[in-house]
């Protein structure tokens, strides 16, 4: 790497100012073509936070002005930054202030504005998942995986055997889940 290069990722190592370090990943991504991975690996970081800084970029002033004047912190910015369009960037950091918003509940408030979800409720607890999950494998010979997160809950059912046999499977379990028969 070139001494300019070098020079440059040392001012990122050395800097306390993420804005000043956002500006120069993002002139040594577009003048030197320069990947992520790279970048990250020079400096010893997980190329996902080196995203969460680069993002930085497309924050306001008034919204960097904020984090100067110790109104919000840093992690509040990386989750702001998250959202597409400036109006829903002013919208929320003026939510942050105006409703003192900890970093949890403005992540929560992302998810609300770039998914149309709430985390409102609560998780299907452990024991009653582990105890349908076995009930459900016995009766349908089948393996059955459920995961929850803060948008949505999958249900994974896996069923081996012949195509004929998993055919069978699928398609009654299709029908209870229509509503055509139950079990």
């Amino acid at each position: 790497m070139s001494e300019e290069i070098q020079s440059i990722l040392h001012q990122i190592r050395t800097h306390t100012d993420y804005f000043q370090k956002a500006k120069l990943v993002a002139f040594l991504m577009q003048h030197h073509h320069l990947r992520i991975k790279d970048i990250a690996n020079e400096l010893h970081m997980k190329p996902s936070y080196l995203c969460h800084i680069i993002r930085l970029n497309k924050l306001s002033e008034l919204i960097m002005d904020g984090y100067y004047s110790h109104l919000v912190t840093i992690s509040h910015l990386f989750v702001v930054s998250l959202l597409k369009s400036q109006a829903d960037m002013m919208t929320l950091y003026e939510e942050i202030l105006r409703d003192n918003l900890s970093v949890k509940a403005t992540e929560d408030r992302v998810r609300q504005i770039l998914h149309n979800v709430s985390s409102e409720g609560d998780y299907i607890d452990t024991s009653s998942i582990e105890q349908a999950k076995e009930s459900f494998e016995k009766k349908h010979n089948a393996k059955l995986k459920v995961i929850q997160t803060r948008i949505k809950t999958k249900l994974i059912i896996e069923w081996k055997g012949t195509r004929k046999e998993r055919f069978k499977h699928v398609s009654t379990a299709l029908k209870i889940l229509s509503g055509t028969i139950t079990e």
